[in-house]
């Protein structure tokens, strides 16, 4: 398997001799099986955004990015073949359709011009934005159209047979002229009313274009070449005759080199020529195989060269490529070196020596004549197998003969192939032949050849004509064994294997690294020189960049393989501080932490056969010729993404009209929240090498890249974003980010802070309403249970003066017996008079809780006669009424001081005492108390001692009366009194309306 082994060791071409190479330009085709709707091609433009808008005989096609978008009469064409675009100074697209008159694009929506709108006729084979006004060449006629209003002005050649068919319109010292194809030159009059006027009648006229002060004029099967001013004049006009084809268009390109599509209709001369002295045909170099060439465009930004046929499609041609193709048919080049004025490359057919004066072609026959000769010549034995030999076949044909690799040593070219080791110097002579097959040699610091052996050891030669050899067993642990690549530096010589490691070789010894446990990597590849350090790839992809001194070794960095666009590596090759890496997809390109990608984009094709460094180019040998890349352009490289555009946003799958500024904040409502966003960037000459990433907010992490220029954002939950998007493109290793959108998705009215502060409201209103039935019901229920309290307070009351009157009748009706018994009957009577009356008032109030102060009164004065009247009169009672009381206004609790007076009678004073006196006073405290006191001069008593009033079951009735009134004992009622000086009872009471 290693003998189909592709070889890593090249040599740089200086210069190439124009003999042997020819460039051919990356060029790539659209057709009809791909992306567009129709491979004829009529009409192409590159407008001001450099979108390229492609016109066929069925449909419009525009292209930006590599992205494709068709128009057709259900978009709003007028009619789907299209022969001429432009563009005006509003930056909308005119469609010039054959038979359906004009199509207006303005981005959004198509506006059609026909006939019926004033058009001279509905065939558009023209147009041409001059001034104020829009130039339409139809096949007969001319009309022009204000671009402010879209009126519409027509010409028509009036009273002639022939069509006026325009071919082209062009401007000559501020005026614009019209060619015909049979008609002639015209020039337009635009003052006043428009119209032509006929400047010369020059015949069968295709296309014109004007080259600074000259005109190249297309005719049948050639074209001419004029000064405008002689070209516009009304004589014969003589020129030479140049070319061979009839030519359609032209393009001129930013270093003034002029392209025409020609198409010969019915001879087979067409293609894409040169205008130069040679009338070149480029068609070959361009890769475009037919001869129908229509229309052609020019994109100066990227250099780019557009191609219409009417039967291949679209090509697309770089001509400035990064990348150039220096072809050599029929060999594959398969490695290179250099040694002072000479370069030498290997291919499929022998090897060739190129120097500034000659070039030396080596075939294969001659390589198997020198492997013959020396067989037949030498006397040393040959090489076998048993002495651990990789052994030659001898028999192999030229035509098997297979080259592995070429490396220099003694300015000799070192050869190792399937037949032997051949050192060829820089005459293309044979020096010596060795009948070695090691598919990787190398040579020690001093010159000496190292042979390896995939499964028999290695061999360092001390003398290549004796045969003379120091052999390394492979049974040894430091012994290379399945050598795939080797590199020779000042000390050293180092050696890969895809098994064991890496070795190296130094001071006459070999050295296994991974035996040593100095690198326990096993499965290494290429191994290159990179910036004092070696370059070491893994059979699995990963890149290492090693640093080896003799006093350590140091894995400096490790390139992953993710980080490389493909799965193989085949070569690695350095360009100062830069790491070539290749790939079966192409080429990496990695400048410390800038990654750069070259593929076919760029036009990069495989397959790879070797590399080399030649100045500032990298040269890769390929299938046919030579890639050259000019690396320090690549490196030079600034960022091509300079804006992001956001085409489409979609809420909740529906397309939502994008606001004028998306920076503002866009508000949502929180169930419109799956976001779907498309954007692009300006135009980008290899839209493939561009990725891209998007975070949500600045201190968020940025999402995989993808290729995939849209995002969608489902089910956001209500925040504020901003869309950053970030476009990574490997074509130069820089990135570009820019904020997209801003928007802010509300939360649900549940979530807000108005709805929380509404909840807690109503929660607090809830709980304050609750609170008020509460107390509500508390005070109804303390009215109720205040109510029973009372009416208990009062059914008590009601039993207590109920325990009252019988009290008083009592004492009474003693004093009614002692009238009685003293036979004092006026006394008696008048008695039993006041008594009955008493009796009356007690039976009207013992059944009310309350009455009046003048019924209290009233009722008091009727008691205190009575009991006067037991006293015999002798007692002075005087009552005493605040002026400010009104009585009648005014209730007091029931017979409340009559106690109080009984007990004066009872207690106070007998009949023995000495001018007794009681004052009742009747004083007002405030609006809400009154203070009523019982003030008598009788016997009074101790406090310290026995109390007579204390065991006085009315005083009780009293105070517990007062106490169902809720009243505070101590302080409604105090009682004062000394021996012998008396008593005052003082009541305070709650003044009741």
């Amino acid at each position: 398997m290693l003998s189909y082994k592709i070889n890593r060791s090249f040599i740089c071409l200086l210069f190439c001799v124009q003999c042997i190479w020819a460039q051919n330009f990356p060029s790539r085709n659209y057709s009809a099986a791909n992306e567009l709707p129709n491979n004829a091609v009529r009409a192409l433009f590159v407008d001001s955004k450099n979108v390229l808008w492609i016109g066929t005989e069925n449909g419009i096609v525009s292209k930006q990015n590599n992205i494709f978008q068709s128009y057709f009469e259900e978009d709003g064409l007028a009619l789907n073949s299209c022969w001429a675009i432009t563009e005006d100074k509003q930056n909308r697209i005119w469609f010039g359709s054959y038979g359906g008159g004009i199509s207006v694009y303005d981005g959004d929506d198509f506006q059609i011009i026909s006939t019926k709108d004033g058009l001279v006729h509905d065939e558009i084979v023209h147009l041409f934005p001059y001034k104020d006004y829009m130039y339409v060449g139809t096949s007969d006629g001319v009309s022009r159209v204000d671009l402010k209003t879209f009126d519409t002005q027509s010409w028509k050649n009036e009273g002639s047979e022939a069509l006026l068919r325009v071919s082209g319109f062009f401007e000559f010292e501020e005026e614009l002229y019209v060619t015909t194809y049979r008609t002639g030159v015209f020039k337009v009059i635009s003052e006043g009313s428009f119209s032509l006027n006929q400047v010369n009648d020059q015949k069968y006229i295709y296309s014109a274009f004007v080259d600074n002060s000259s005109i190249l004029s297309s005719n049948k099967g050639h074209y001419t070449k004029s000064e405008i001013s002689e070209y516009i004049k009304s004589e014969d006009l003589v020129s030479e005759e140049l070319g061979s084809s009839i030519i359609w268009d032209y393009v001129k390109t930013r270093d003034a080199t002029i392209y025409a599509a020609a198409w010969g209709i019915y001879d087979s001369n067409g293609g894409v020529f040169e205008l130069n002295e040679d009338f070149s045909n480029r068609s070959n170099s361009f890769g475009i195989p037919g001869k129908d060439i229509f229309s052609l465009a020019y994109d100066a930004l990227f250099q780019r060269l557009y191609v219409g046929t009417l039967n291949s499609g679209l090509y697309e041609i770089q001509l400035e490529p990064l990348i150039k193709f220096e072809e050599l048919k029929g060999h594959y080049i398969k490695g290179f070196a250099k040694i002072n004025g000479t370069s030498a490359y290997i291919h499929d057919e022998g090897i060739q020596i190129i120097s500034s004066s000659d070039s030396i072609d080596i075939p294969l026959r001659k390589f198997k004549n020198w492997q013959q000769n020396y067989i037949d010549t030498t006397s040393l034995p040959l090489p076998k197998h048993e002495d651990h030999f990789y052994e030659l076949d001898y028999s192999t044909a030229a035509s098997d003969i297979n080259f592995y690799d070429i490396k220099t040593s003694n300015n000799q070219y070192w050869i190792n192939a399937n037949i032997g080791l051949f050192a060829v110097n820089q005459d293309g002579k044979l020096d010596t032949y060795l009948p070695l097959h090691s598919e990787e040699i190398n040579f020690t610091n001093d010159g000496r050849l190292i042979e390896t052996n995939p499964y028999g050891g290695v061999r360092v030669y001390n003398d290549l004509e004796t045969f003379s050899y120091h052999y390394y067993p492979q049974d040894h642990k430091d012994t290379p064994t399945m050598v795939v690549s080797s590199l020779q530096t000042e000390n050293k010589t180092y050696f890969t294997s895809v098994f064991s490691g890496l070795y190296r070789y130094e001071e006459g010894r070999f050295k296994s690294l991974l035996n040593s446990k100095i690198w326990k990597e096993k499965n290494l590849r290429h191994i290159i020189s990179y910036n004092d350090n070696l370059a070491i790839s893994s059979e699995f992809g990963d890149v290492y960049i090693i640093r080896d001194r003799p006093e350590s070794f140091e894995i400096v960095r490790k390139i992953p393989r993710a980080s490389i666009q493909g799965n193989t590596i085949s070569f690695l090759n350095s360009y100062d501080t830069t790491l070539i890496i290749g790939t079966e997809r192409g080429i990496t390109l990695v400048e410390e932490d800038r990654i750069i990608f070259l593929d076919e984009e760029q036009g990069l094709e495989q397959p790879f056969f070797s590399s080399k460094i030649a100045n500032d180019e990298l040269h890769i040998g390929s299938e046919n010729g030579i890639l050259r890349v000019n690396i320090e352009e690549i490196l030079a490289s600034s960022n091509r993404v300079i804006e992001i555009q956001l085409k489409d946003l979609s809420i909740n799958n529906s397309v939502y009209d994008l606001p004028e500024n998306t920076l503002n904040d866009l508000d949502l409502d929180y169930d419109e929240n799956t976001v779907l966003l498309n954007f692009s960037t300006n135009t980008h000459p290899y839209p493939k090498k561009l990725q891209y990433q998007y975070r949500l907010n600045q201190d968020e992490e940025w999402s995989t890249p993808t290729s995939n220029s849209e995002i969608l954002l489902p089910y956001l939950p209500a925040n504020k974003y901003e869309v950053q998007v970030r476009v990574l493109d490997s074509s130069t290793g820089l990135t570009y980010s820019q904020n997209v959108l801003n928007f802010n998705i509300k939360p649900p009215f549940w979530k807000t802070w108005w709805f929380f502060t509404y909840i807690f409201l109503a929660i607090m209103a809830i709980v304050y309403a609750i609170y008020k039935y509460e107390l509500a019901k508390n005070k109804r229920f303390e009215r109720q249970k205040r109510a029973i309290q009372r009416r208990f307070e009062e059914t008590k009351m009601e039993a207590l003066l109920a325990q009252m009157n019988p009290h008083f009748i009592f004492n009474a009706m003693n004093s009614i017996q002692n009238y009685i018994m003293d036979s004092d009957i006026d006394n008696a009577t008048i008695f039993l008079g006041d008594f009955a009356k008493l009796i009356r008032l007690n039976l009207d109030h013992c059944t009310k809780p309350t009455i009046l102060l003048v019924e209290e009164i009233e009722y008091l004065q009727s008691y205190i006669r009575v009991e006067n009247t037991r006293m015999n009169n002798t007692v002075e009672v005087h009552f005493e009424l605040d002026p400010t009381i009104d009585t009648y206004d005014v209730e007091v609790p029931t017979m409340i001081l009559q106690t109080f007076v009984e007990n004066v009678f009872v207690h106070a004073f007998t009949v023995e005492s000495i001018d007794p006196k009681l004052d009742i006073v009747f004083k007002k405290l405030d609006e809400h108390a009154l203070c009523c006191k019982i003030i008598d001069n009788g016997s009074g008593f101790s406090t310290a001692g026995k109390n007579p009033l204390h065991n006085s079951k009315g005083l009780n009735l009293v105070k517990e009366r007062l106490a169902l009134l809720d009243y505070d004992i101590e302080d409604a009622l105090k009682i004062e009194s000394e021996p012998e000086k008396g008593t005052v009872v003082s009541l305070k009471l709650r003044l009741q309306r």
